[in-house]
């Protein structure tokens, strides 16, 4: 069973922030923590969690062990352990992971699909 993540992560916990002035457009790979409170397009490949803040948005296809959205989603997620749509996200995605947690007070569209074993390559 994946282990719990928090929903709203420590700032100083984590290795790597798109802090909310920055847009950045193509290919981020991190082996480590991913904070994202700007706006994200292309490809992310994050070793290990991948937190969207509220107002961030995030328009790309996601690899990571885990992904908290709190923003907004649109693209494709595929995550290792899981994926959780908290209360007051949006997306519209295709989703992928062996647990999937869609906040029923989040706004979400799209194909999920759980997965007894998901890549993050």
């Amino acid at each position: 069973m994946p282990r719990a993540l928090k929903s709203v992560p420590d700032e100083e916990e984590i290795d790597t922030v798109l802090e909310a002035d920055l847009e950045f457009s193509g290919s981020l790979s991190t082996d480590k923590d991913l904070l994202v409170k700007g706006r994200l397009k292309g490809t992310v490949n994050c070793g290990e969690e991948l937190y969207i803040a509220p107002g961030a948005i995030v328009d790309a296809e996601v690899h990571a062990r885990s992904i908290v959205v709190r923003g907004t989603l649109y693209g494709s997620a595929l995550a290792a352990e899981s994926i959780q749509m908290m209360a007051g996200s949006s997306g519209s995605a295709l989703l992928e992971a062996p647990e999937i947690v869609i906040d029923e007070q989040s706004s979400f569209s799209g194909t999920t699909t759980i997965s007894r074993c998901a890549d993050n390559a």
